[in-house]
């Protein structure tokens, strides 16, 4: 029992030990603690509570670019973009004080004309938020009068204007087909705003506040990067009379389309390019132009965006058709260039030759005529003779060599190539009709640049829109020059051609496409339709002014003309001479 009592008392003793120990222990550790907490008050203090405020006072505000202007030749301004503000409120400021709301829901109120009931329902519902848009694209004028008052009041709080720039088009619909426009976020796929979207577009910059050791409130800015310019090839007074015309032909004759592009044949920049078919670039998903309210209604969203999308497509670039007559000037020139007919060749025409089992037919029966007549007449019967001789090898050949068949790489998106035939899928049959441009297809801007070649020296040059880019002070970072792409024919087939053309236009098939007191060439044009049932044509005028030394290429295109006589080549010829009675005293271009 002794020993029992005895083990009993060594084991308080021991326990009473350890718990000695323990509490000292904590003690300590609450010494410490105190110590530690002391010194991160006393000496650390400044420095923490610095780093809680830059949690709570750091901000981050996006610097937007300038995406870069669009003009015309001459300077003009096509696209630009304006700087625009968005009116943000921030509620939780506002109810941070019992001074700060009455005043700014008054200001806001008599400033912006807003509802006073919406506005304060919505700063109730959102007190703790820090970002509300109220009104969005403001511009400077609208909130001038805002910021004087703010000024004036240093109660006025909560209230700040976000900075963005919104695309403006200052001649609404013309050139729309060229230019395009930019959805969103600064992006485009349409005209030369989305052909060039990477070079237009710029680089946001940002500005940052926070606070520094000294627990001061600082900021870091950096700067954004605008966009480049895009100094264009068009020129507005040409562009703005090729529109005119267009409208009035549409009114007249009601067609299906009429489509123009006038080139420089010496360098290949486009003067001026447009159809029936444009809109306004500053609202280009308005259908209202060529739909019925009660047809928009009915259309789904996918049909409206279908319909869209033929709106903005641009005909001059994207659309393919069968080129007509106007293609005979290419048959003859690659006869000439391979020596298979001479200056002084003659053809006899009995309207009408039996190829492949078909009798193909000429419109009328133009007994002996010469290469030139040949032209001037626009005879079927002597341009198949001469695509006999060729063969559907050299045929195709200068096809390919006058680049039809192939993107010219024109600097807008949506080019197509056309449809030729291969030498080997060429039968007879097609070979004839190729020969005066039936049964393939192409774009008119691939037409314009192989008659350019033809009518120039045979010199086929890269169509293209923009021919100098500069930065935001004006300084060039490129120009873009003519580039020769190839050498179509000689000077000796080019002189020829130039010389049979004006004789078309002074006693052939173009005789409506004079122009009082200049000299003028050109080949008509009657494409039949053969996806319609009924007789159906596409008119057509590519013509060259002046004749010595032609300076612009106009091509001008009337789809089905709501006429008695739809296959008269004279309604688009007439139309060439229209336009060009205006644009060549304006070119300045002397005789």
């Amino acid at each position: 029992m002794e020993k029992k009592r005895a083990k009993k008392i060594q084991f308080n003793k021991s326990m009473k030990l350890r718990a000695a120990i323990v509490f000292v222990g904590v003690i300590l550790l609450l010494v410490l603690l105190n110590i530690r907490l002391y010194y991160l008050n006393q000496v650390k203090g400044d420095d923490y509570s610095i780093r809680v405020l830059n949690q709570q006072q750091y901000s981050s505000t996006i610097l937007p670019f300038k995406r870069g202007d669009i003009t015309d030749a001459n300077g003009n301004l096509l696209a630009t973009s304006v700087k625009v503000y968005n009116l943000i409120l921030d509620p939780y400021i506002m109810y941070s004080d019992e001074d700060y709301l009455e005043p700014t829901v008054a200001t806001l109120v008599q400033c912006f004309e807003l509802d006073e009931t919406e506005l304060r329902t919505t700063l109730e519902s959102r007190k703790e938020s820090r970002y509300v848009v109220s009104i969005k694209k403001l511009s400077y004028d609208a909130i001038k009068e805002f910021l004087a008052m703010q000024d004036e009041n240093d109660n006025i709080k909560g209230v700040w204007f976000e900075e963005e720039y919104e695309r403006k088009y200052p001649y609404s619909t013309l050139a729309s087909d060229v230019i395009g426009f930019v959805y969103s976020g600064n992006y485009a796929e349409w005209g030369l705003e989305g052909s060039y979207n990477d070079v237009l577009n710029g680089t946001d910059g940002r500005k940052y506040g926070y606070m520094n050791q000294d627990n001061v409130q600082e900021s870091v800015t950096i700067a954004p990067t605008n966009g480049y310019n895009l100094v264009t090839t068009i020129d507005l007074n040409i562009q703005t009379i090729v529109e005119k015309h267009i409208a009035d032909w549409v009114e007249q004759y009601n067609p299906l389309n009429v489509a123009v592009v006038i080139q420089n044949p010496n360098n290949g920049e486009i003067l001026a390019m447009a159809s029936k078919t444009n809109y306004d670039l500053n609202n280009p998903r308005d259908l209202s132009g060529y739909y019925t309210e009660e047809e928009i209604a009915a259309m789904s969203a996918e049909e409206q965006l279908t319909a869209l999308n033929e709106i903005w497509r641009n005909f001059c670039v994207s659309d393919i058709y069968e080129p007509g007559s106007t293609a005979k000037p290419l048959t003859v020139a690659s006869a000439l260039e391979e020596g298979l007919v001479t200056e002084n060749s003659t053809f006899t025409c009995d309207r009408g030759e039996k190829i492949g089992g078909w009798t193909i037919r000429c419109t009328k029966e133009h007994g002996l005529i010469t290469l030139a007549e040949l032209l001037m007449y626009s005879c079927n019967d002597a341009t198949m003779a001469i695509a006999a001789r060729e063969g559907k090898d050299i045929f195709t050949d200068y096809q390919t060599r006058f680049n039809l068949g192939l993107k010219t790489g024109i600097d807008l998106p949506g080019e197509g190539s056309g449809l030729t035939y291969s030498a080997n899928d060429m039968d007879s049959t097609t070979l004839a009709t190729n020969s005066f441009g039936q049964n393939f297809n192409v774009t008119m801007v691939q037409m314009t640049s192989a008659f350019s070649s033809v009518i120039n020296g045979g010199n086929y040059y890269e169509p293209h829109l923009v021919k100098q880019i500069t930065n935001e002070n004006g300084n060039t970072v490129t120009s873009i020059d003519q580039t020769l792409v190839k050498k179509t024919v000689t000077e000796e087939t080019s002189r020829f051609i130039k010389a049979a053309l004006a004789r078309t236009v002074i006693d052939g098939t173009g005789k409506a496409a004079a122009v009082d007191g200049y000299t003028v060439g050109g080949k008509t044009g009657t494409a039949q339709k053969s996806d319609k049932t009924e007789a159906v044509y596409i008119l057509s005028f590519l013509g060259f002014a002046p004749v010595d030394d032609p300076q612009v290429v106009c091509y001008v295109i009337v789809d089905e003309p709501d006429v008695e006589n739809n296959d008269s080549s004279s309604y688009a010829s007439r139309l060439w001479s229209n336009i060009m009675t205006e644009v060549l005293p304006y070119m300045n271009i002397l005789e």
